[in-house]
């Protein structure tokens, strides 16, 4: 079925973001919903809600999928995440996920030396100070290695700018850039212009093909 493989990748270090992107943005209304689709049907929704405090912002994020066949469910996904980020930093994440009955957990913490890691599929490990996560809202994401909020492993894939598109975001359409992942992990991910996190598309471990539309 669908593969958190699938929705997780880390990033080779770039000198700087492609023009036209900007670094982060909380989106208006300080919440980010969408729909996702398994071959153009619904399966769930993933949704983040902020909370700003100067420099400071706290992620709260609800993943919730269920795929159905001939009336079963087939396979059901639920994730729960909370990140506090200090500007460009990561400073936190406590995620809990099942994933079709089996328990994945990831702690994370910045120190001094950078920042402490503990998850289900990868132990304890010290990720770099500038290490991003696999929750794709900070365009960090763009730049530097990331921590699977699912099981906390460190992976590495390559990023490869493709175009500037439409992609919709609830009855209309906004102009976004297109970034294409390979390597460990292979996805394509959309930016807009304000640095806002704008959709996402990936093939299930079925073959089916995974979209993200904003709601």
């Amino acid at each position: 079925m669908i593969g958190r493989r699938s929705l997780i990748l880390a990033l080779p270090a770039l000198a700087q973001l492609p023009a036209g992107v900007a670094l982060a943005a909380v989106p208006p209304g300080n919440r980010l919903a969408f729909r996702v689709l398994r071959n153009d049907s619904q399966i769930g929704t993933h949704v983040l809600e902020f909370t700003r405090d100067r420099d400071r912002v706290v992620v709260r994020i609800a993943i919730d999928l269920s795929v159905r066949f001939l009336g079963f469910v087939a396979y059901r996904y639920r994730h729960r995440n909370l990140e506090v980020w200090n500007s460009d930093r990561l400073l936190s994440i406590d995620s809990e996920t099942d994933r079709n009955g089996r328990p994945y957990w990831v702690r994370a913490r910045a120190v001094a030396q950078g920042i402490e890691v503990e998850g289900s599929d990868s132990g304890a490990y010290l990720a770099p100070a500038d290490t991003a996560s696999t929750s794709y809202w900070h365009a960090r994401f763009l730049r530097s290695q990331v921590i699977d909020t699912q099981g906390g492993r460190l992976l590495s894939t390559r990023i490869e700018p493709v175009a500037e598109e439409f992609v919709p975001v609830g009855a209309t359409t906004r102009p976004a850039r297109r970034f294409r992942v390979t390597g460990d992990l292979a996805l394509d991910i959309w930016y807009d212009t304000d640095g806002v996190w704008s959709g996402l598309l990936f093939r299930g471990e079925d073959g089916s093909t995974i979209r993200y539309e904003r709601t």
